[in-house]
């Protein structure tokens, strides 16, 4: 939180508790007595610990605790038991405290603050802030089984931001429930506007184990356990991870919030600016490389080390059969999403229908056709008595993939277009039919269940 979320909180008729910066003395004394005081209230055995800082610190916003709970946390009673002035809920299981830099705790019930919107921030004038000094406690729990995980991902404050940014081109992400491994056609079908495909539809779980992930990355998990006293020491440690190369950038002209505040960060963006391009040197491009060729150069490099460093960690992590059965059922979704895509126009040639009906027959399209091949591979469609689930749309079979973006087209566009023209209507009814009896079901059990509360 940086320190700032009590300078942005309001409540009704008190004012607004003064956060200022922690020199390293008040950090060090307010960090222990804590952690005596949350193990306390806890239990001494709870797993709970601060979040290690980011290395050359000389003064600090907040105090962030992380704490291993499986049950849910009784925050006010949390707060009175430190000696809290105030509490900001963020989410159910975090909140910042105030409690006062003295150490003499809060002579009064802590008082619930509410966030205020940025908008109302900058046309709403203040309260009166204190004269006593507080200083922001940021604590979190989390499950027990991913404590560890956490841990290591949310210490030192950029470390995370710095590792998925360097593992997103070779095919991964990093988030606080462990590394994924992301397909490269989940890329693709955001880039062809595929309707009905989540991230979590390309994204194959890994670990979320921090030596094992540490291992896989080419990080040494003792360097990590010692600490790092400067940030060039943290970087020294960072640039043994796999992925990173002269080529790791940044680009200024950022698509969301996220990103931009990257750019703020100077631990995340000294790394990317100073510190690899000091260190990494361009290597010579490929004279097998066709220079004309749409892909660049270094698009062509990255390609090919996320080709080896998929089929590694397929290996390492052991999840050859996950993997196939995701990339397998990814493929076909896009598929089936390009085949929806395309029968689009030739589904308004031959009904002329507008688009809000259209919307209605593609999809009584992909629930009543059935798709096969027969043995001299000619495409047989045939209309379903039973509807298919999405899971089990057939359209896929329609489309053959054409260019290494992704793009598809319908394998027989003729036939394709003789079999609309004459039983998009059909379709449509047995659509209309399944929708009616489905919403009689929901009617049925929704009398059901008023009979049974009655009772």
């Amino acid at each position: 939180m940086g320190g700032c979320a009590f300078a942005a909180a309001s409540a009704h008729g008190e004012p607004t508790l003064n956060t200022p910066r922690l020199s390293q003395e008040d950090y060090a004394r307010l960090k222990c007595t804590l952690k005596t005081s949350l193990h306390s209230f806890f239990g001494p055995k709870t797993k709970l610990d601060t979040l290690s800082e980011a290395p050359d610190k000389q003064d600090y916003g907040d105090i962030d605790f992380i704490v291993a709970r499986d049950e849910p946390t009784d925050w006010l009673a949390l707060a009175t038991s430190i000696g809290a002035a105030g509490l900001i809920a963020h989410h159910p299981r975090m909140r910042s405290l105030a409690v006062p830099i003295a150490d003499t705790g809060s002579t009064r019930p802590p008082v619930s603050y509410n966030p205020i919107p940025p908008q109302k921030l900058k046309t709403s004038p203040m309260p009166a802030t204190t004269i006593e000094q507080y200083a922001q406690i940021d604590i979190e729990t989390v499950p027990t089984a991913l404590y560890p995980w956490r841990t290591f991902y949310s210490s030192y404050g950029d470390l995370s931001s710095i590792l998925g940014h360097i593992l997103r081109p070779v095919g991964f992400k990093l988030s606080e429930n462990g590394l994924y491994l992301r397909l490269k056609e989940l890329e693709q079908a955001k880039s062809l506007l595929c309707h009905g495909i989540a991230d979590h539809d390309g994204l194959l779980f890994l670990s979320c184990d921090p030596d094992k992930v540490m291992h896989f990355l080419g990080l040494s998990a003792d360097r990590y356990e010692q600490g790092f006293a400067t940030l060039d020491e943290l970087y020294v440690w960072l640039g043994n991870c796999r992925g990173v190369c002269a080529e790791l950038g940044w680009t200024r002209k950022q698509e969301n919030t996220s990103d931009r505040a990257k750019e703020k960060r100077t631990v995340f963006m000294r790394f990317l600016e100073e510190w690899v391009p000091a260190h990494f040197s361009s290597p010579p491009i490929d004279s097998d490389i066709d220079c004309n060729a749409a892909e660049t150069p270094r698009e062509v490099s990255i390609d090919k080390k996320r080709q080896e460093t998929l089929e590694e960690a397929i290996a390492f992590f052991n999840v050859h059969a996950e993997y196939d059965i995701m990339h397998e059922a990814l493929i076909r979704a896009i598929s089936n999403s390009s085949a929806a895509s395309l029968l689009r126009p030739i589904i308004s040639l031959h009904s002329g229908r507008a688009e809000k009906q259209l919307t209605e027959i593609v999809r009584a399209f992909r629930r009543f056709t059935g798709v096969s091949q027969s043995e001299s591979g000619r495409l047989e469609l045939r209309v379903l008595e039973t509807p298919h689930t999405d899971a089990e749309c057939e359209l896929w079979r329609l489309v053959d993939v054409v260019e290494e973006s992704g793009e598809r087209e319908l394998r027989d566009w003729a036939m394709v277009s003789e079999f609309v023209k004459e039983r998009w209507e059909e379709v449509r009814r047995l659509e209309r039919k399944r929708v009616e009896a489905a919403k009689g079901e929901g009617v049925g059990r929704a009398k059901a269940a008023a009979v049974a509360d009655s009772g």
